[in-house]
């Protein structure tokens, strides 16, 4: 093989190389997106039609068979799934794994809009695109203030939302949890049957005085005016004044059959902090964006629009998704450090020093180019890369090792250091290029899975890939530069006693155990094939999981009353479920919500949309300490299971498409 020779004899380009693909790696590690989870473009598509007051045969007959008709004669279709009840259809459209996402979604807008002249005058009809990096919630906050109204609580939410968008990577900032504000008409029937005026008019009045209708331009000299008709009521007076009726010399006021004044819209989701009424802002961010610095930014808005808050308003977070990421960051360069140090160490022991620096060396600029070419994929790091990394980590340290020990064998031989990197190189060069292939080879299928989990992990076998295929490269054209620099020829060998005292080992033990092996060879065979009938009887007791666990302390508990209960009635089954939360000292805080499921804070738990039945609470733990995690869920459940009126059930994070 003549690379290592052209490397060694261009050494100078070579360095260059190697130092400019470290500092494009240093800066795409430092700068590329960081994410708790992958944002692969699944092609999920949903298209909701809204006809308020139709039966589900006429919505059937009416809407849902025109629109499935209209995207079944799409290509690269592969399911499509209709969900109907009263008034309202979701039609769920599943296209081809490895699309163009977004073209498959401009065609099905394309097609429901070319389709809309033949429908009925649907309510509402719209186009959704899944996508999780747009509905999972990256932070939740709470703010609640037991003496403050409504109104007072929705307007710090929104000073504080109009803060928050201002931050850059901040996608959007809703305020959920809290009635809207209304004005409430209470009709006196007998003293508007006593005036002759039916309903309608009074109801088909107020609609139009509150419209803003165009009526045209007016034009003057060189000038023109746009006209609009008198509306948009300005004030509760102008409410109360509306006329509704003019009768025989007599005028007739909204106020003269009714009982204006605010109210609140009716409840239809109580959220809690820790038993406190609360206003829930969730924040969700933009693509492409380091989630860890977002958050940071996103705190100091929080604890400086805090400090302005008066004191009986408070506001808290209750669910971040950043630590969760730092965490796993920080966790793989600490494995990465030890990983280093430890092969380091082991190399040290047996062949010297000088070969350990070489291989500790070039450990860490196949991690950081491999980060590189991650960030030019448009990957971030998250759980699922990391993971790569960290498998990586375990088979890019064989290259080097193999290339560094051949090379110090034939400096043991007598040849110059150079001599002994070309030839030590490239006697084991194929070897290695065929057995990095192999590998390659093994993770290739995983990286073109067209599918959900294929997805999903996509980022773990390109991690692995471009990870073994730097440590080749470097191996072959890097390694020997290194090598003959820093290996020396041996006068005494810093593992020398220590490999002495291996051999002496290996010729006491090793060799005697060999030759029994190969003159009793059907006594190994039986041990291994006893070995392995064993082993197959101990695998039903391993658990089995494609997916594991998130490992997060937090816990989603879900509360379902009876179909048709009330929310008083859900309410007062979560109020059960938070009476022993607060007993628990390893709970940290809570947040409940009755009428609709938590705001969406993992990627693969949808919440529960408006149903009076249904209520969730978000269980923050103290840590990740999996013995007290499933020691508190033990004791929740026994608890839990002697409430009859409503069904609790635990629903722990669990990784997975």
């Amino acid at each position: 093989m003549k690379l290592p020779a052209l490397a060694l004899k261009n050494y100078q380009f070579v360095l260059i190389l190697v130092f400019l693909g470290t500092l494009i790696g240093l800066s795409s590690l430092w700068n590329m997106p960081r994410n708790e989870d992958p944002n692969p473009a699944f092609p999920f598509y949903t298209v909701v039609a809204v006809f308020p007051g139709t039966s589900p045969e006429d919505m059937e007959e009416l809407v849902v068979d025109p629109i499935e008709d209209a995207i079944d004669q799409l290509d690269e279709i592969k399911e499509i799934k209709s969900k109907i009840e009263e008034g309202v259809d979701v039609v769920s459209v599943e296209a081809e794994f490895g699309i163009d996402t977004d073209e498959k979604y401009d065609d099905i807008v394309l097609a429901v809009k070319n389709l809309e002249p033949e429908l009925p005058a649907l309510f509402s009809l719209e186009v959704n695109k899944f996508e999780p990096n747009s509905r999972v919630k990256i932070s939740e906050i709470a703010i609640f203030a037991p003496d403050r109204s409504f109104a007072q609580l929705r307007k710090y939410a929104e000073d504080l939302e109009t803060k928050l968008e201002r931050i850059k990577g901040v996608d959007n900032v809703s305020i959920d949890a809290i009635p809207e504000e209304i004005v409430k008409v209470t009709i006196d029937f007998q003293r508007l049957a006593a005036l002759q005026i039916p309903l309608s008019r009074v109801i088909q009045t107020l609609k139009t005085q509150n419209l803003n209708i165009p009526s045209g331009d007016l034009s003057a000299g060189d000038r023109s005016f746009s006209v609009k008709s008198s509306g948009s009521y300005a004030s509760m007076e102008e409410i109360r004044n509306t006329v509704i009726s003019t009768g025989t010399n007599q005028i007739v006021k909204l106020s003269d059959v009714a009982d204006i004044r605010y109210d609140y819209a009716e409840d239809n989701w109580i959220a809690r902090s820790n038993g406190q009424r609360s206003a829930l802002l969730s924040i969700t961010q933009k693509s492409g964006v380091n989630l860890v610095a977002l958050t940071e930014e996103i705190n100091q808005s929080i604890e400086a629009y805090k400090s302005r808050l008066p004191a009986d308003v408070q506001l808290t977070t209750v669910f971040e998704q950043a630590p969760a990421v730092e965490r796993r960051i920080n966790e793989f360069f600490i494995n990465l450090m030890q990983g280093v140090l430890l092969v380091g160490l082991i190399v040290l022991i047996f062949l010297g020093w000088r070969p350990s620096l070489v291989i500790m060396t070039v450990i860490p600029l196949s991690i950081v180019m491999a980060i590189g070419l991650l960030d030019r994929q448009d990957y971030a790091l998250q759980q699922i890369s990391i993971a790569g990394l960290v498998i990586a980590l375990g088979l890019l340290v064989d290259n080097g090792i193999v290339v560094v020990e051949n090379i110090k064998r034939f400096i043991s031989m007598g040849y110059s250091v150079k001599e002994a990197a070309i030839k030590g190189t490239g006697e084991v060069g194929y070897a290695i290029i065929s057995s990095t292939v192999t590998t390659l080879l093994a993770f290739y299928p995983l990286a073109n899975l067209e599918s959900g989990p294929g997805e999903f992990l996509r980022t773990l076998p390109l991690t692995v890939i471009f990870a073994l295929i730097v440590s080749l490269v470097l191996a072959l054209v890097f390694t020997p530069i290194l090598a003959g620099k820093f290996l020396k020829k041996p006068r005494e060998e810093a593992g020398g006693k220590f490999n002495r005292a291996f051999n002496r080992i290996v010729d006491k033990l090793y060799n005697p155990l060999l030759v029994f092996s190969l003159k009793r060879g059907w006594v190994i065979l039986v041990i291994s094939v006893v070995s392995l009938i064993g082993s197959l009887m101990l695998f039903p007791s391993v658990g089995v999981s494609f997916f594991p666990t998130a490992d997060k302390p937090m816990l989603l508990i879900e509360v379902d009353a009876p179909r048709g209960s009330s929310l008083e009635r859900t309410d007062r089954a979560i109020q059960y479920v938070t009476d022993f939360l607060d007993t628990d000292e390893f709970v940290k805080n809570y947040v409940t919500n009755t009428g609709h499921g938590n705001p969406m804070i993992y990627y693969n738990r949808p919440n529960q949309n408006y149903k009076k039945y249904h209520g969730q609470i978000l269980v923050n733990f103290e840590e990740w300490d999996p013995a007290r995690f499933y020691q508190s869920l033990d004791k929740l459940r026994s608890n839990y299971t002697k409430y009859v009126d409503a069904r609790i059930t635990f629903n722990e994070l669990k990784n997975g498409p």
